[in-house]
Protein backbone atom coordinates (compact mmCIF):
# COMPACT_ATOMS: atom_id res chain seq x y z
CA UNK A 1 0.00 0.00 0.00
CA UNK A 2 1.28 3.65 -0.70
CA UNK A 3 -0.06 6.37 1.28
CA UNK A 4 0.28 10.00 0.36
CA UNK A 5 -1.42 12.43 2.74
CA UNK A 6 -2.41 16.26 1.78
CA UNK A 7 -1.25 18.80 4.42
CA UNK A 8 -2.65 22.52 4.74
CA UNK A 9 0.28 23.92 6.16
CA UNK A 10 -0.47 27.02 6.84
CA UNK A 11 -3.57 25.35 10.08
CA UNK A 12 -1.86 27.72 13.10
CA UNK A 13 -2.63 24.66 14.88
CA UNK A 14 0.25 22.93 13.55
CA UNK A 15 2.15 25.70 15.60
CA UNK A 16 0.67 24.50 19.21
CA UNK A 17 3.91 24.31 21.58
CA UNK A 18 2.94 20.61 22.10
CA UNK A 19 3.73 19.69 18.40
CA UNK A 20 6.63 21.95 18.37
CA UNK A 21 8.39 19.98 20.81
CA UNK A 22 8.14 16.85 18.68
CA UNK A 23 11.11 18.25 16.06
CA UNK A 24 14.63 17.25 17.07
CA UNK A 25 17.27 20.03 17.95
CA UNK A 26 18.40 20.32 14.01
CA UNK A 27 14.96 20.82 12.65
CA UNK A 28 14.13 23.32 15.78
CA UNK A 29 17.14 25.05 14.36
CA UNK A 30 16.36 25.03 10.68
CA UNK A 31 12.84 26.21 11.51
CA UNK A 32 14.70 29.00 14.03
CA UNK A 33 16.71 30.28 11.50
CA UNK A 34 14.34 30.23 8.52
CA UNK A 35 13.37 33.84 7.65
CA UNK A 36 10.89 32.77 5.28
CA UNK A 37 7.99 30.04 5.11
CA UNK A 38 9.41 29.30 8.70
CA UNK A 39 5.61 28.16 9.94
CA UNK A 40 5.28 26.09 7.14
CA UNK A 41 8.91 24.35 7.45
CA UNK A 42 7.36 23.82 10.95
CA UNK A 43 4.24 22.51 9.89
CA UNK A 44 5.32 20.58 7.09
CA UNK A 45 8.02 18.69 9.73
CA UNK A 46 5.43 18.11 12.97
CA UNK A 47 3.16 16.84 10.73
CA UNK A 48 5.38 13.85 8.94
CA UNK A 49 6.19 13.09 12.39
CA UNK A 50 2.60 12.84 13.15
CA UNK A 51 2.28 10.28 10.24
CA UNK A 52 5.06 8.82 11.23
CA UNK A 53 4.03 8.28 14.82
CA UNK A 54 0.42 6.88 13.62
CA UNK A 55 2.41 4.65 11.49
CA UNK A 56 4.68 3.00 13.92
CA UNK A 57 2.38 3.20 17.53
CA UNK A 58 5.13 5.88 18.91
CA UNK A 59 5.48 9.22 20.10
CA UNK A 60 6.53 11.89 17.55
CA UNK A 61 9.39 12.82 19.18
CA UNK A 62 10.79 9.34 19.65
CA UNK A 63 11.11 9.51 15.80
CA UNK A 64 15.24 9.06 15.18
CA UNK A 65 16.48 9.96 11.36
CA UNK A 66 19.49 8.93 9.94
CA UNK A 67 20.65 10.49 6.73
CA UNK A 68 21.85 8.87 3.19
CA UNK A 69 25.14 10.88 1.63
CA UNK A 70 22.69 13.01 -0.20
CA UNK A 71 20.95 14.32 2.81
CA UNK A 72 17.73 12.64 2.19
CA UNK A 73 16.38 11.41 5.46
CA UNK A 74 15.19 7.98 6.19
CA UNK A 75 14.49 5.39 9.26
CA UNK A 76 16.42 2.52 10.19
CA UNK A 77 13.43 0.97 11.00
CA UNK A 78 10.26 1.98 9.62
CA UNK A 79 8.90 2.82 6.21
CA UNK A 80 10.19 4.61 3.57
CA UNK A 81 8.93 8.51 3.26
CA UNK A 82 9.14 11.14 0.86
CA UNK A 83 8.13 14.88 1.81
CA UNK A 84 7.49 17.81 -0.13
CA UNK A 85 5.74 21.24 -0.01
CA UNK A 86 5.33 24.40 -2.07
CA UNK A 87 3.68 27.38 -0.15
CA UNK A 88 0.95 26.59 2.04
CA UNK A 89 0.48 22.93 0.95
CA UNK A 90 2.83 19.67 1.20
CA UNK A 91 2.32 15.76 0.87
CA UNK A 92 3.77 13.09 2.82
CA UNK A 93 4.49 9.86 0.99
CA UNK A 94 4.76 6.34 2.88
CA UNK A 95 5.20 3.12 2.04
CA UNK A 96 7.25 -0.58 2.78
CA UNK A 97 10.98 -1.09 2.32
CA UNK A 98 10.52 0.25 -0.85
CA UNK A 99 12.44 4.29 -1.67
CA UNK A 100 9.43 6.49 -3.15
CA UNK A 101 9.30 9.94 -3.74
CA UNK A 102 6.79 12.30 -3.96
CA UNK A 103 6.97 16.30 -5.29
CA UNK A 104 3.99 18.91 -5.84
CA UNK A 105 4.14 22.38 -7.46
CA UNK A 106 1.62 25.11 -7.79
CA UNK A 107 0.45 25.37 -11.16
CA UNK A 108 1.77 28.85 -12.13
CA UNK A 109 0.75 29.29 -16.03
CA UNK A 110 2.96 32.17 -16.40
CA UNK A 111 6.62 30.05 -15.52
CA UNK A 112 8.85 30.45 -18.23
CA UNK A 113 9.30 27.56 -20.04
CA UNK A 114 12.93 28.26 -21.51
CA UNK A 115 13.76 27.43 -17.73
CA UNK A 116 12.73 23.65 -18.35
CA UNK A 117 15.62 23.59 -21.43
CA UNK A 118 18.05 21.77 -19.32
CA UNK A 119 15.86 19.07 -17.58
CA UNK A 120 15.10 17.14 -20.85
CA UNK A 121 16.96 14.06 -21.98
CA UNK A 122 17.93 13.63 -25.41
CA UNK A 123 15.32 11.14 -26.02
CA UNK A 124 12.43 13.57 -24.91
CA UNK A 125 13.31 16.43 -27.20
CA UNK A 126 13.37 13.69 -30.47
CA UNK A 127 9.85 13.04 -29.25
CA UNK A 128 8.73 16.72 -28.83
CA UNK A 129 6.58 17.36 -31.74
CA UNK A 130 5.43 21.23 -30.49
CA UNK A 131 6.44 23.45 -27.89
CA UNK A 132 4.99 22.71 -24.62
CA UNK A 133 2.62 25.05 -22.65
CA UNK A 134 3.81 26.10 -18.79
CA UNK A 135 1.42 23.75 -17.61
CA UNK A 136 2.78 20.48 -20.01
CA UNK A 137 6.28 21.73 -18.73
CA UNK A 138 5.63 21.96 -15.50
CA UNK A 139 3.89 18.54 -15.11
CA UNK A 140 6.89 16.82 -16.54
CA UNK A 141 8.83 18.90 -13.93
CA UNK A 142 7.09 17.44 -11.22
CA UNK A 143 7.31 13.91 -12.55
CA UNK A 144 11.11 13.84 -12.83
CA UNK A 145 11.37 15.36 -9.41
CA UNK A 146 9.28 12.80 -7.23
CA UNK A 147 11.85 10.21 -9.34
CA UNK A 148 15.05 11.76 -8.88
CA UNK A 149 13.41 12.36 -4.54
CA UNK A 150 12.70 8.35 -5.25
CA UNK A 151 16.59 7.99 -6.44
CA UNK A 152 17.67 9.73 -3.20
CA UNK A 153 20.13 12.05 -4.97
CA UNK A 154 17.99 14.73 -5.69
CA UNK A 155 18.97 17.77 -8.10
CA UNK A 156 22.66 15.99 -7.72
CA UNK A 157 21.43 14.26 -10.88
CA UNK A 158 20.45 16.24 -13.75
CA UNK A 159 16.97 16.08 -14.61
CA UNK A 160 18.11 15.14 -18.12
CA UNK A 161 18.87 11.52 -16.65
CA UNK A 162 15.25 10.79 -16.21
CA UNK A 163 13.40 9.82 -19.42
CA UNK A 164 9.61 10.02 -18.83
CA UNK A 165 6.92 9.41 -21.59
CA UNK A 166 5.48 12.77 -22.68
CA UNK A 167 1.75 11.46 -22.61
CA UNK A 168 -0.96 12.51 -20.52
CA UNK A 169 -1.54 9.10 -18.62
CA UNK A 170 -1.85 9.64 -14.92
CA UNK A 171 0.44 6.41 -14.48
CA UNK A 172 3.71 5.65 -16.64
CA UNK A 173 6.57 4.24 -16.20
CA UNK A 174 10.48 6.36 -16.02
CA UNK A 175 13.99 5.78 -16.70
CA UNK A 176 16.88 6.73 -14.52
CA UNK A 177 20.41 6.65 -15.62
CA UNK A 178 22.76 7.11 -13.18
CA UNK A 179 26.95 5.88 -13.08
CA UNK A 180 26.21 3.70 -15.94
CA UNK A 181 23.17 2.08 -14.26
CA UNK A 182 19.61 2.35 -15.58
CA UNK A 183 16.53 1.69 -13.28
CA UNK A 184 12.96 1.67 -13.36
CA UNK A 185 10.07 3.76 -12.03
CA UNK A 186 6.79 3.69 -11.66
CA UNK A 187 5.31 6.78 -11.36
CA UNK A 188 1.74 8.23 -10.81
CA UNK A 189 0.24 11.80 -10.97
CA UNK A 190 -1.72 12.41 -7.92
CA UNK A 191 -4.52 14.73 -6.84
CA UNK A 192 -3.28 17.35 -4.83
CA UNK A 193 -6.14 20.06 -5.41
CA UNK A 194 -6.95 22.91 -7.36
CA UNK A 195 -4.21 24.55 -8.83
CA UNK A 196 -1.12 22.14 -7.88
CA UNK A 197 0.04 19.42 -9.99
CA UNK A 198 1.76 16.35 -7.68
CA UNK A 199 3.45 13.10 -8.61
CA UNK A 200 4.72 9.95 -6.57
CA UNK A 201 7.29 7.36 -8.31
CA UNK A 202 7.73 3.83 -6.94
CA UNK A 203 9.58 0.64 -7.63
CA UNK A 204 6.57 -1.13 -6.77
CA UNK A 205 3.43 -1.00 -9.29
CA UNK A 206 0.50 -0.15 -7.49
CA UNK A 207 -3.23 -0.51 -8.96
CA UNK A 208 -5.66 2.07 -8.02
CA UNK A 209 -7.03 0.63 -4.50
CA UNK A 210 -3.46 0.20 -3.53
CA UNK A 211 -2.76 3.97 -3.61
CA UNK A 212 -4.63 6.11 -1.65
CA UNK A 213 -4.57 9.73 -0.77
CA UNK A 214 -5.66 11.00 2.51
CA UNK A 215 -6.19 14.94 3.71
CA UNK A 216 -3.91 15.14 7.34
CA UNK A 217 -6.24 16.32 9.53
CA UNK A 218 -4.97 17.66 12.75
Amino acid sequence: MLKVWRVQLDDPAHLHPSRLAWLDQEETNRWQRLRKDAHRYAAAHTALRGILASELACSPSDIQYQQNPWGKPWLRQGPQFSLSHSQGYALIALQPNVPLGVDIELNSKDCDVSWFSQCWSPAELKRMQQPLSPEQALRLWVRKEAVLKALGRGLSLPMSQVVLPLGQAQRMRAITACEGQSALWHLYDLDAGQGKLAAVASRCRYCSDELQVLDYLL
